[in-house]
């Protein structure tokens, strides 16, 4: 999983480097999380028009709404998430508190672990944050949408990779509905950082996702991890940017620095 300091240099790349055209962030964007959380029932396949989430509502990209000429809005609403209480195989946050912010810390780490552009180290996530019913569907289509997310930056589906191509996964903003004390639906609003190794684009994608996070007591003396659930039983905020109108419309919590 990128590194903090990965997050850093990723950031001062963005710069340097061109991004890739709206229409094809809004097809990679759908892809990737139609692929990712799509249903069990459904057949992996590399294609915009993948089936209907069943763990993640689908992402609909939005573009930025300005308040005013150039200006910024500050955020209405603010949360801190929790930090885990373990960090596992020196990678995966986990051990979360057993409150709703536990429950979006918990989702916010999935989101930043099981995108990765190493099929192997995606299925390795799934293995960490998913309900072991749920693992095996979800660890098939990990794995097929890493590919897939290779193939779109340039990348052959499968060998090694190249140094310093990475995922890296910003979470700008959450909000959650809380169903009882053990299930809540946690809603992610992000960005995702693609980069295909070193002189190569960087391809910045919003996205924005909810999952059902459900309090396993005994995974981990106590921890949060996904379950599959509809997707249309769950709410499905829209995208926005974080300083803009449209991110307090759509009822993002910023998240405040140390969370």
């Amino acid at each position: 999983m990128p590194s903090p300091s990965d997050l850093d240099a990723l950031a001062q790349q963005r710069t340097r480097r061109a991004l890739i055209g709206t229409v094809v962030i809004i097809v990679i964007l759908v892809a990737v999380v139609a692929l990712l959380l799509s249903s069990s029932n459904a057949d992996p396949a590399p294609s915009p028009s993948a089936g209907a989430s069943t763990a993640a509502a689908p992402t609909r990209p939005s573009p930025a709404t300005p308040s005013t000429a150039g200006g910024y809005v500050a955020p209405q609403r603010w949360t801190t998430l929790p930090d885990s209480a373990h960090l596992l195989q020196r990678t995966y946050r986990v051990g979360f508190p057993h409150t709703p912010q536990g429950a979006a810390a918990a989702a916010s780490a999935t989101f930043q672990s099981v995108w990765h552009l190493a099929p192997s180290q995606a299925a390795r996530a799934v293995q960490v944050y998913f309900a072991p019913a749920d693992r095996a569907a979800f660890r098939a289509h990990a794995i097929t949408n890493a590919k897939w997310m290779r193939q779109q930056i340039g990348l052959p589906a499968d060998g090694e990779l190249p140094p310093d191509a990475s995922v890296a996964v910003q979470v700008t903003g959450v909000q959650w509905r809380t169903l009882d004390s053990d299930n809540v639906y946690v809603s992610v609003n992000m960005k995702l950082d693609l980069l295909a190794g070193v002189g190569a684009p960087l391809h910045t994608l919003p996205a924005a996702s909810t999952a059902h996070l459900r309090w396993h007591p005994g995974a981990r003396g106590g921890d949060w991890l996904v379950v599959q659930t509809r997707a249309d039983e769950m709410p499905q905020p829209e995208q926005a940017e974080v300083g803009t109108t449209a991110f307090n419309s759509a009822g993002w919590l910023a998240i405040r620095p140390g969370g």
